[in-house]
């Protein structure tokens, strides 16, 4: 764990900075404290500018990348534990379960998670928490099936088999022979799923679909200054470099 720790401190220090969005920030994300200055550009009291409320930009994208991770890391992790459940039912529920899920995954890696979002508000708030709910169900069928592939692969690998043959119960085989050797793919598979839930929270929030338009994430900031992209384009940049930078961040995340 500490190795692993070390490994990773760089992408996990980036992204527990960013985090500190909810509480750092050099200026409050939603005060229009700075109308003087409206569509500013930089200034040592104001790096990113100011937008044409008066707001200050370095704050509201910190602010904004802290509401993109925290919100796709909740859905992330929901798809994860939806999955797995589903995943424990399939395999102990018999043929008939098994077929049924099956069949509901491979129906649902073809409903978008624009539909779902969509759907979802219909009977629920207009909302970051909606759409988090909406992307941690859409992502469920890609990640059903990377797991249902590593779990038939491990558990016939010759080290599970060793361990049956020996006697070991279902917890020593989960615990000391199939965790050990899946924990690298299971890093992989949330990284996966984590990337796409950002890429798919910004883009719904660009879309207008968050509720509030003036709520500091990055895709509503992205919606909110592409029409100053000629004149002011800094105010459109910085979101999107900063939402690569959580990607980027996110890739080097390291299992081993």
């Amino acid at each position: 764990m500490i190795q692993a720790l070390k490994r990773n401190g760089g992408p996990i220090g980036l992204l527990v900075f960013c985090m500190l969005g909810f509480a750092l920030t050099p200026f409050d994300p939603y005060g229009q404290l700075f109308l003087e200055r409206a569509e500013g550009g930089f200034s040592w009291a104001h790096l990113f500018g100011v937008d044409e409320l008066g707001q200050d930009v370095t704050s509201r994208v910190w602010r904004g990348s802290a509401n993109t991770i925290s919100y796709s890391l909740l859905a992330s992790l929901g798809t994860l534990l939806v999955s797995s459940g589903l995943l424990t039912v399939e395999r102990k529920g018999g043929a008939s379960v098994s077929k049924l899920i099956l069949a509901m995954v491979s129906l649902g890696i073809a409903v978008p998670v624009m539909f779902l979002g969509l759907l979802f508000m219909i009977f629920m708030d207009r909302s970051p928490s909606t759409l988090s709910i909406a992307i941690a169900i859409a992502g469920v069928p890609l990640a059903f099936r990377q797991l249902r592939v590593l779990w038939i692969e491990q558990n016939a690998a010759m080290h599970v088999e060793a361990s049956r043959a020996i006697g070991g119960g279902r917890r020593h085989l989960f615990f000391f022979s199939l965790m050990p050797n899946i924990r690298p793919q299971l890093v992989e598979i949330w990284k996966l799923v984590f990337a796409i839930a950002i890429l798919e929270l910004s883009a719904l929030t660009f879309l207008g679909l968050a509720g509030d338009p003036n709520w500091a994430e990055l895709g509503t900031l992205l919606h909110k200054h592409q029409k100053h992209l000629l004149q002011q384009p800094l105010l459109v940049i910085w979101p999107g470099v900063t939402l690569c930078g959580i990607l980027w961040t996110i890739r080097r995340i390291r299992a081993e």
